[in-house]
């Protein structure tokens, strides 16, 4: 008669062998899905160039913040069809100071700062209030909503914009009512900020792309969001998102659902890690996993099989380190690396992914970590403020 123990260790067996599997098949998913969004690429029309409002929300000052919001000025883009917006809800924010300062160097560009937040309204989620109460002082239909701590080449906003541009004679398409971008940590000081880049250049990105190519989008990235003030107000404006945390989700679904393209741009911004300690960086993560979790539940639980690295230790615990085991783990690895180098290289041009390379297996490990963590409760840090995540992604302060 079999011992009960050893019914619960075919069972472990046969399970974490169907996650790698299903690893297996995801992670062919995501070269493929990679390939695809790749060979999408097409020459923008460059020289198309609306006029354009790019609302920068602030709340204190991020690593190389200075450099970081220099990059906007220094746009190839008709000054005359540009306007640069600053805001913040704190008229004291010192990030408002370094934004002083470029108008002074940059007077060329029409800068311009919002300071205290008198239009926002109520809602817990302090950016979206900020860009609220940002609006009114847009003076541009097309607006660009950019986080503060994203670094861009002078040729950004000429490719993000392209999308808008008038459909050539006797094309027909549905109007693209939403352009987001991918991004990369950029600049890495720190081991958690290290980590960090990999999460993002060789975790998250390779799902969104995923994501892109089964579903097509209907989401977008606070990296860079790009729309006209027409879509904003037909999803109900910032108003709406007042209260919730994935305001970029949201705002991609919306665009999605009324019937416009959600279009994810070849163009990939920067962003800018700097000296990042492991607390800070594991409460960031960890907020956007509950996101993710809340707005998307069912795909986020089924993204256990995404974790190869977690899943194959498992896996050559389970076979008591036999050689089998040995072998399922070690193929399991080395197919996770290439395929993350491959994308990096050939893909998103992200040089942390071959730079770090021997950091990966960490990497993938804290990633599974904050996967497990991620259901054991709904409180998330936010900027120094704690919240609970309600269902659906609401946020109520603790």
């Amino acid at each position: 008669m079999i011992a009960p123990w050893a019914w619960a260790l075919l069972a472990a067996r046969a399970g974490l062998g169907g996650c790698l599997a299903g690893f297996g098949v995801y992670t062919a998913l995501s070269a493929w899905a990679a390939w695809q969004w790749r060979r999408a690429r097409r020459a923008p029309n460059t020289d198309w160039t609306p006029p354009v409002t790019l609302l920068k929300p602030v709340c204190g000052v991020d690593a190389e913040a200075y450099a970081n919001f220099e990059s906007f000025c220094r746009l190839d883009y008709p000054a005359e069809r540009l306007q640069i917006l600053f805001g913040a809800l704190d008229p004291a924010d010192p990030a408002l100071a370094l934004a002083e300062s470029l108008r002074a160097a940059y007077p060329s560009v029409d800068i311009g700062l919002v300071r205290g937040g008198a239009n926002a309204p109520g809602g817990q989620n302090q950016k979206v209030r900020n860009l609220a109460a940002m609006l009114p002082a847009a003076r541009h239909d097309l607006l660009v909503l950019c986080d503060s701590d994203m670094r861009v080449t002078p040729d950004y906003l000429r490719r993000v914009v392209a999308p808008f541009a008038p459909p050539a004679a006797g094309e027909a398409a549905r109007p693209v009512g939403l352009v987001t971008c991918p991004y990369r940590g950029c600049r890495p000081a720190s081991l958690a900020a290290v980590l960090e880049a990999l999460g993002i250049g060789a975790d998250f990105i390779p799902s969104v792309l995923v994501s892109r190519a089964l579903e097509g989008m209907a989401f977008a990235f606070g990296s860079t969001i790009v729309l006209p003030r027409a879509v904003l107000a037909a999803l109900g404006g910032f108003e709406a998102l007042a209260d919730d945390l994935a305001d970029d989700y949201r705002l991609g679904r919306g665009a999605k659902h009324a019937g416009y393209a959600v279009v994810l741009s070849d163009y990939v911004v920067d962003d800018v890690l700097g000296r990042e300690r492991f607390g800070p960086m594991w409460a960031r993560r960890l907020r956007w996993a509950r996101t993710i979790r809340a707005c998307r539940p069912a795909g986020y639980a089924g993204s256990v099989v995404t974790h190869g690295t977690a899943l194959a230790l498992l896996f050559l615990a389970a076979m008591g380190f036999s050689p089998a085991g040995w072998a399922v783990a070690a193929g399991a690895l080395a197919l996770r690396m290439a395929v993350a180098c491959w994308i990096g290289a050939a893909c998103t041009e992200d040089t942390n992914i071959l730079r770090y390379l021997p950091l990966l297996p960490v990497s993938d490990l804290v990633s599974f970590a904050l996967f497990v963590a991620s259901f054991c409760g709904n409180r998330i840090t936010w900027r120094g403020e704690r919240f609970r995540l309600l269902p659906g992604g609401k946020l109520a302060r603790l």
